[in-house]
């Protein structure tokens, strides 16, 4: 049984890995967590994080479908949103202003990521 240390935190999920969100959204519900419903596109990303939806953090996948998620990840800063970037083996891609945020190098872990994600909400 999870430690529920993320009970009542709400957690976006954006990823177009669907096999991977869903195993996200089992580890997040695992930790206590309400989870957003897993979006897969920077469009529905976008319009999840400028509605007055609560987000306590998210997991972003750089890529969605082939469009980078950058405009995502500055509105989650700009909100003081803990979030963590989901990335392949190549991390290159990544602009300098994005260096202090967590990342989750592929394979991904689902119980790690929720650790990652309970320790940048709870600090």
């Amino acid at each position: 049984m999870g430690s529920h240390k993320l009970k009542n935190c709400s957690i976006l999920i954006a990823t177009d890995d669907f096999a991977l969100a869903f195993d996200l959204q089992d580890a997040f519900v695992e930790a206590g967590a309400n989870v957003i419903y897993p979006v897969d596109t920077i469009e529905d990303t976008l319009d999840m994080i400028m509605s007055s939806v609560s987000i306590d953090g998210a997991v972003l996948g750089v890529n969605l479908q082939g469009e980078a998620t950058f405009a995502a990840a500055e509105h989650l800063v700009r909100r003081q949103i803990p979030f963590v970037f989901l990335v392949g083996r190549n991390t290159s891609d990544l602009p300098d202003h994005f260096g202090h945020i967590n990342r989750c190098e592929e394979p991904i872990v689902p119980a790690d990521l929720s650790n990652m994600m309970e320790s940048l909400i709870l600090s």
